[in-house]
């Protein structure tokens, strides 16, 4: 749906509603104008210019009025409204402009709610100016802003969302992620105002021609080789944002590039088009916490950097607080996801594995157990069924979790040292240090290097008989 109609698009009986409205707005008769310009937008829900009109009332009618209308209810309606959304985008915009903004309209949750409205509803001029309105009502929330300047960026209007990370940065220096968007937002409208899309656009008119490129010769793409599909690719994307293939190919070639932000919100598009494939809406969840890992990353490198710097005490706060939420979303995510398919092992690991980052290793131990049903997550599933027992004190469960694992794994790869690592730390804890020295052995007779090993192995030769170090921590 267009989000382009003006007032001389408008059919007659509309046209005069809406000079009804502005004569009542000019005249101060904010409510009469509100409800003209509510009857215009619940027929034409795309004028965007009769939308800014309204909420300019509604501000208005605001203004030195005492608020009447509680808190709770506000929230009430908005959570009832929620679950429309995706069924019913239109009837919720008209419903939320109605029951709610009309009379808050720097409501946070209900300008969100707008924006996800008009966003299901194919209406990002409508979504824009929604995140607009909830940025201008709560100045100091910095999340708004972020949102705003990443839609923008979307949008690939660059220079408003070089603006608005401008001024996050200006706000807080600390802000890495506004840094970085503000430098990536100039070089995209450099590139733009250069017309390398244009050029590309012309080139690649044939959709068929994308499509017909070969899976694997993509993957093996230098980064220089990347950038340049991603500009191939954007030229086409650029004609048809609906072409499920192009959209799932960018993201791809994001992924690779790992630039994760951009590979998020492709894949995210990707699994709107593709009506809810399951293997997309795992690829947007692992995605979508690499993102969150990067964006610690960058913070934890501020902090390392700058351990003396005025604000490196607040980003690390920060980033106590990121992981929280982060953890707790990746949580319920992949509990949700169990919860639609249950029978999927993958999704079991998945989940089990977020519960034991969250040290709930009772409920973690279950999802595990269904999780080594499965032939190809056996080996990684037995050894975090073995850490969970350890996390619970229960040393001999997980030994025998790890060696049951070892007896599987032919040869000395990684994940069979990281359970021969961990069967000789338990040995030690469980005071039999023959058997803790054994399976540190085995890890030394086959890569010297491997964490402590060589210290721990090469020490209790140097002990007296019966007081080997090999189990010290």
């Amino acid at each position: 749906m267009s989000d382009l109609v003006t007032e001389s698009d408008l059919p007659k009986n509309l046209k005069d509603l809406y000079l009804k409205g502005m004569s009542a707005h000019e005249l101060r008769n904010y409510g009469y104008a509100i409800t003209l310009f509510q009857a215009v937008l619940k027929d034409s829900p795309n004028f965007l210019d009769g939308r800014k009109k309204l909420r300019m009332a509604a501000i208005k009618q605001k203004e030195g009025a005492k608020k009447t209308m509680n808190l709770g209810a506000e929230a009430l309606k908005v959570f009832k409204m929620q679950g429309q959304v995706k069924k019913d985008p239109l009837g919720v915009i008209v419903a939320v402009e109605k029951e709610v903004l009309a009379l808050d309209p720097f409501n946070a949750q209900a300008g969100m709610l707008l924006f996800e409205a008009a966003q299901a509803g194919e209406m990002p001029e409508t979504a824009g100016f929604a995140l607009e309105m909830v940025t201008q009502g709560n100045p100091g929330n910095t999340k708004f802003k972020h949102q705003l300047g990443q839609f923008y960026f979307d949008q690939e209007m660059y220079v408003e969302a070089a603006e608005i990370y401008g001024k996050l940065r200006q706000e807080d220096p600390a802000d890495l992620v506004a840094t970085k968007m503000e430098k990536d937002a100039s070089a995209k409208q450099s590139m733009k105002s250069q017309n390398w899309e244009g050029s590309m656009q012309d080139n690649f008119r044939d959709n068929e021609q994308v499509k017909s490129l070969d899976a694997g010769g993509r993957a093996a793409m230098t980064p220089e080789m990347l950038l340049e599909r991603v500009q191939e690719l954007s030229a086409t994307y650029a004609v048809n944002q609906n072409d499920l293939n192009v959209t799932k190919q960018l993201a791809d070639c994001f992924e690779q590039l790992e630039d994760w932000p951009q590979a998020l919100t492709y894949y995210d598009w990707a699994f709107s088009l593709s009506r809810n494939d399951p293997a997309l809406e795992r690829k947007v969840l692992e995605i979508r916490e690499k993102v969150g890992k990067a964006q610690l990353a960058e913070l934890q490198k501020f902090v390392d950097e700058n351990p003396e710097h005025p604000e490196a005490e607040r980003v690390r706060a920060q980033i106590a607080e990121l992981q929280g939420s982060q953890g707790q979303q990746l949580l319920e995510e992949a509990r949700l996801q169990v919860e639609k398919n249950p029978t999927d092992a993958q999704l079991r690991f998945d989940y089990g594995k977020q519960l034991f980052a969250a040290e709930n290793f009772t409920e973690a131990i279950p999802e595990l157990q269904q999780a080594k049903r499965s032939p190809s997550l056996r080996i990684k599933a037995m050894l975090m069924l073995g850490k969970c027992y350890e996390g619970k004190s229960m040393f001999d469960l997980a030994v025998q979790q790890f060696e049951e694992a070892v007896k599987e794994i032919p040869g000395m790869d990684e994940t069979k040292k990281e359970l021969l690592y961990n069967v000789g730390l338990l040995y030690g804890k469980m005071n039999n240090q023959e058997a803790s020295l054994e399976a540190l052995k085995q890890i030394y007779a086959a890569d010297y290097g491997y964490k402590d090993v060589a210290q721990r192995v090469e020490q209790s030769y140097q002990q007296p008989s019966g007081s080997d170090g090999a189990g010290t921590e």
